[in-house]
C-alpha cells in the first residue's frame, strides 16, 4: 500500500469521493434548516482551502500534494493556527455540505473514506517528509496544532 503514498492528487478523490456520494444519494431534497448548514460548510470549506492556498502562495513554497518534497517553508500562519491540514480540512467541508444537499445514509460514506484515504495515503507521509526536513521545528508545530483540526 506504499505505494498508494502521495501518488493520486486529493482533489481527484475528492471528486471521485462525490461522485460515488451522487450515484448513492437519497430521495429527500434539502430542507430550510438545511440549507444554513450546507451554507455554512461551503464557507467554511472555502476560508480554509483558499486560505491554506494564500499561505502557501505567500511564502512561496509547493502546493503540489503529490510533491511535497520539494516544500520550502514551514507554513504555520494563518489557517495553519486551526489546522496542520486545511485545503484537507476544506475538501472534507464541501463533501460533508455535498452530503448535506444529497441526503440519505450512504452518502456519508464520501467523507468518510475521504478523511480516511486523506489521512493514510497523503498526510501520514507528508508529514514524515516534513518531519525529516523541519525536525524540531515541525515536532513543536505538530504539538500546538491537530491533523484536521
Amino acid at each position: 500500500m506504499v505505494n498508494m503514498e502521495l501518488r493520486l492528487p486529493p482533489p481527484l478523490v475528492f471528486v471521485c469521493c462525490a461522485a460515488a456520494m451522487w450515484w448513492v444519494r437519497g430521495e429527500a431534497h434539502p430542507g430550510m434548516g438545511m440549507w444554513g448548514l450546507i451554507a455554512l460548510l461551503f464557507v467554511a470549506g472555502a476560508i480554509m482551502g483558499f486560505g491554506a492556498l494564500f499561505r502557501f502562495r505567500h511564502h512561496k513554497t509547493t502546493v503540489s500534494p503529490t510533491r511535497p518534497h520539494e516544500t520550502r517553508h514551514l507554513v504555520t500562519g494563518g489557517v495553519y493556527r486551526i489546522s496542520r491540514n486545511p485545503m484537507y480540512l476544506g475538501l472534507f467541508c464541501w463533501l460533508a455540505a455535498w452530503g448535506c444537499y444529497l441526503g440519505g445514509v450512504w452518502v456519508w460514506a464520501g467523507p468518510a473514506l475521504l478523511a480516511l484515504w486523506l489521512t493514510r495515503f497523503q498526510i501520514m507521509p507528508e508529514e514524515r517528509l516534513l518531519r525529516a526536513r523541519f525536525g524540531e521545528e515541525y515536532a513543536r508545530y505538530c504539538q500546538q496544532v491537530r491533523r484536521w483540526c
